[in-house]
């Protein structure tokens, strides 16, 4: 019995170090990507809620704000809120809001999405593949990408109304 006992213990034991390795080899990793001011952003593609397919590279010529956040963060919610009020205005002058959550489920962004009145697309990174990329660690996470595909700034954590805008303004093309 105690010898059971003891390989039930050392089982689990191995399981939590290996998981523990496992995180850390993931977060500490070189491979796991960083995109900074100055890079290139990364291409991906993604799907709304709706199955619009979005590519970023579809973008280029215009600035585009890349917005990654979850339904549990508040500074997120309070970000979007902003975002919402200005959508449609800053797609007038040229600049892409993209809102992606980090891995939710559909549901429960859907749900999301309709308690807090959102109107503008929503994409979900499955796996977190795009936030990898981009080496996302902390939400919201925000990257500003000028109308070439270079990364402008790189912001993390909450900002205010203000500070939202004023990223906004410096996305929009200099040919608008």
């Amino acid at each position: 019995m105690k010898k059971r006992r003891l390989w039930i213990r050392s089982s689990i034991l191995f399981v939590m170090v290996l998981a523990i390795g496992y995180t850390f080899y993931n977060h500490f990793s070189e491979d796991r990507g960083l995109v900074d001011a100055g890079d290139f952003a990364p291409n991906f593609v993604l799907e709304d809620l709706d199955g619009n397919r979005l590519e970023l590279s579809d973008l280029q010529g215009q600035g585009v704000y890349v917005n990654f956040w979850a339904t549990y963060c508040t500074y997120c919610r309070d970000k979007m809120g902003y975002l919402q009020e200005v959508h449609d205005e800053y797609a007038e002058k040229g600049v892409q809001i993209v809102n992606i959550n980090v891995d939710e489920t559909t549901l429960q962004v859907e749900r999301h999405k309709q308690r807090y009145g959102l109107d503008y697309p929503l994409y979900i990174d499955r796996n977190m593949l795009v936030g990898n990329a981009y080496g996302v660690a902390v939400l919201p996470s925000v990257f500003l990408i000028d109308e070439t595909g270079e990364v402008v700034e790189h912001e993390v954590g909450g900002k205010t109304r203000e500070h939202v805008l004023a990223s906004l303004d410096d996305l929009v093309p200099s040919s608008n």
